[in-house]
This record gives structure tokens, C-alpha cells and sequence, in this order.
């Protein structure tokens, strides 16, 4: 193993340089999250303006995959995500520099679409290092011979947290969005400075396989892989619900005053967090099976309690249920991608993530349809379907 992944030092090393990775790659993307009201506000934007302006991110996310993955097989996962930690993080900069510049100039209107370009190449950087620190991920969790993936993503939800905390103190002293960037920019390039000889110089795929660099992500994919994709594809879609409709649904169908309709979303992403950080000692007890069984089952109970409960309590209860069922899921998929045979790691996960985020990105305006046709109560109804669909192909999942 050391000979494959060229371990110059501690395997400790390795997972805290990679969870350090993952904390700046959720503080950067919760960052720009946590001071969009203040660029609507800049821009004079309204909220169908917004959500226009808010897809070039996501589809900057999509249209990069095939170049995302290119790029990994040809350079490794190493020299791109210490390329895109320390672009991601300039970029988020140069997006809060445009209304800074702007407001000098007094013409934020054509500003807008600048703004718009620039979050399009977010979203590319965005997808160019997840795909490289999920890579790195598995050849660490390889170097420890059990599951250690879900940790690593409980430090991205953990830096949610501190990002909109961060992002609530500098607009509440009305710190501007740039100097608030410049601070994240410094801080990942302090990260790769420090970090950068305990990321791995070499993944696995080129020691096992020697197959060219492709931009069809899903060449040599099998039907496992197309599993985990629809698995991570069911579990997002969940996720995605509650980060865009739980505080519509506590508001127009529960009627809890404003101070009240954020306790949903704020109690996913605690159980969230917090579960994650357990996972991994669930996954090695009980196996991926039990986890994404019970995950499935969890995600169903949550939705189905916030539909059939009035309090606020117990709705909060299930929003919680959903944040600790969906916690587990796409960790697990991606560990099971990196231990399965016969496919080159970083491209199935990126296929496997591709597929999974399809269902994040079309959430929110396909779940938005459906509550027009059939109201947002049946909507959560379908989706408790959906989650025992994912209990019940939980059994197909292998047991590497």
C-alpha cells in the first residue's frame, strides 16, 4: 500500500489534510449561500430573478462533469484538488469584488450577467473539487481498510454551520461580501500550503488500471454503479426537499409566524452533521447494508410524521428523522464505488455523483410542480415512497 500511494508519512495525516479539504470546500460553498440576500439586495433582484440567476451555479456544476473527470484521470486527483482549493476559493472572491466594484460605478444592472458568469465558473470549480476530494477520500479510506467516508463529509456539514454563522456576523456589521471572501481565499491558500504533502500523489486507478483519460464518465460503468447513482439520486432528492421546502411548508401549511419556519431546516442539518460523524462506526459495525436500509426507513418516518403532526415539536422531530436518514447515504455509495472491482475509482464516482446531484439540482421546480398539482403534504408523501424504495434496494448494495 505504500508503495501504490507513495506514504510519506502517518495515515492520520492523510485523513486530517483530506478532512481539512472537505471543511474548506463546505465553508466556501456555504459562505456564497449565507450572503445571497445581500447581493439580491445589490442588484435590486426579485425572488423569480434570483432563482434564475441563483441555476448558472448548479449548471456550471453540470456541464463540467466530463471535463471534471478528464481532468482527475489525466493529472490526478492531487494536482486538481489542489488547484481548485485554491480557485474555488479566489473565485467566491472575485464574485463578491463585482458588486464591490460595481457599486462605484453605479451600473449593477449590466453588472448582473458578469455576476452570473462568474457563478457559472463557481459551480465548474465547485464540481472539480468535489470530484478530486471524494477521490483522495477513497484511497484514504483504502489506506484504513474500513469506512472513514462519512466523517469526511460530516466536516463539510460541520463547516455549513460555521460558514453561516461567519456569514450572519460579517452582515450583521455590514461587512461586504469581499472582504469577507478575502478572508476564505486566505484561508485555502493556508490550507494548501500546509496540507499539500499529505494529499495522496497517486490514485489507485493507475496502478490497477492503465485505461486512457475519457470525458464519457460512464464508459466502463457497470449496473452496481448505475445503483449507487440512483440510490445517492433518491437520497439528494430528499435532501434537496428540505433545504428549499421545509421552511414553505412550516409557513403556508403548518402557519408558524417567521421567527418558527427555519426550526425544520435548522434541525435536518443538525442531525445531519451530527450523524455523519457517526456513521462511520455504524458502517463497520453493522455494514452498508443495515446503514442504508435503516436510512431509507428513517427518511420515510421523518417525512411521513411532518405530514400527519400539527405541533411544532414533533414536526420538527421528523424534519430531524429525514436530516439523520439522508445523513449516511451518499458517503456510503461513495466508499461502496471506491472498493468495487473492475472500474476506475474517480470516474465512478463522478458518475455515481452525477447522477446522484441530477436529483438535487431538479428538485426544487420539479418539486415545486408537484405541489401545485397535487400540494406540497402529498408531495412529502411521494417522497416517504421514494425512501422506502431506497430501504428496499438496500440488499442489492455488496458488501465489499
Amino acid at each position: 500500500m505504500e508503495q501504490d500511494f507513495h506514504i510519506v508519512a502517518p495515515k492520520r495525516y492523510y485523513r486530517i489534510a483530506i478532512g481539512v479539504f472537505f471543511f474548506l470546500q463546505g465553508f466556501t460553498f456555504a459562505s456564497w449561500a449565507a450572503r445571497i440576500p445581500d447581493f439580491k439586495a445589490f442588484f435590486a433582484l426579485s425572488e423569480g430573478q434570483l432563482g434564475t440567476l441563483l441555476w448558472a451555479f448548479p449548471l456550471g456544476q453540470l456541464l463540467c462533469v466530463p471535463l471534471a473527470g478528464y481532468l482527475v484521470e489525466r493529472f490526478t486527483s492531487r494536482r486538481m484538488l489542489l488547484c481548485a482549493a485554491c480557485l474555488y476559493p479566489f473565485t467566491l472572491a472575485l464574485l463578491g469584488f463585482i458588486p464591490f466594484i460595481l457599486s462605484s460605478t453605479g451600473n449593477s444592472h449590466d453588472g448582473v450577467w458578469i455576476f452570473a458568469a462568474v457563478l457559472f465558473f463557481l459551480g465548474i470549480v465547485a464540481n472539480l473539487h468535489n470530484l478530486s476530494v471524494n477521490t483522495q477520500a477513497v484511497g484514504v479510506e483504502k489506506m484504513y481498510g474500513r469506512s472513514i467516508m462519512a466523517t469526511f463529509h460530516g466536516l463539510w456539514s460541520l463547516a455549513g454551520f460555521v460558514a453561516g454563522m461567519v456569514g450572519s456576523l460579517m452582515a450583521a456589521h455590514h461587512i461586504v461580501p469581499f472582504y469577507h471572501y478575502l478572508g476564505i481565499f486566505a484561508f485555502g491558500l493556508l490550507v494548501v500550503i500546509f496540507l499539500h504533502r499529505y494529499t495522496l500523489r497517486q490514485d489507485e486507478a493507475r496502478t490497477e488500471q492503465q485505461e486512457k483519460p475519457t470525458f464519457n464518465i460512464f464508459k466502463g460503468m457497470d449496473a452496481f454503479v448505475y445503483l449507487m447513482g440512483f440510490i445517492a439520486l433518491g437520497s439528494m432528492l430528499c435532501e434537496g426537499v428540505m433545504y428549499d421546502w421545509s421552511a414553505v411548508y412550516y409557513k403556508e401549511y403548518l402557519f408558524f409566524d417567521d421567527t418558527r419556519i427555519r426550526f425544520g431546516y435548522t434541525a435536518c442539518m443538525l442531525a445531519m452533521a451530527s450523524c455523519r460523524f457517526l456513521a462511520d462506526f455504524i458502517v463497520n459495525r453493522f455494514g452498508a447494508v443495515t446503514v442504508v436500509r435503516l436510512s431509507g426507513i428513517l427518511t420515510a418516518l421523518g417525512f411521513l410524521l411532518m405530514v400527519l403532526c400539527h405541533s411544532l415539536v414533533w414536526v420538527t422531530v421528523g424534519a430531524a428523522l429525514v436530516g439523520a436518514g439522508v445523513s449516511s447515504v451518499v458517503p456510503v455509495c461513495y466508499g461502496a464505488i471506491g472498493r468495487h472491482p473492475g472500474v476506475v475509482p474517480g470516474r465512478a464516482i463522478n458518475a455515481v455523483s452525477t447522477i446522484g446531484f441530477t436529483g438535487f439540482a431538479v428538485s426544487p421546480p420539479l418539486i415545486g410542480y408537484l405541489a401545485e398539482w397535487i400540494g406540497l403534504r402529498w408531495v412529502f408523501v411521494c417522497v416517504a415512497v421514494l425512501a422506502v424504495l431506497i430501504a428496499s434496494l438496500a440488499g442489492r448494495l455488496k458488501e465489499e
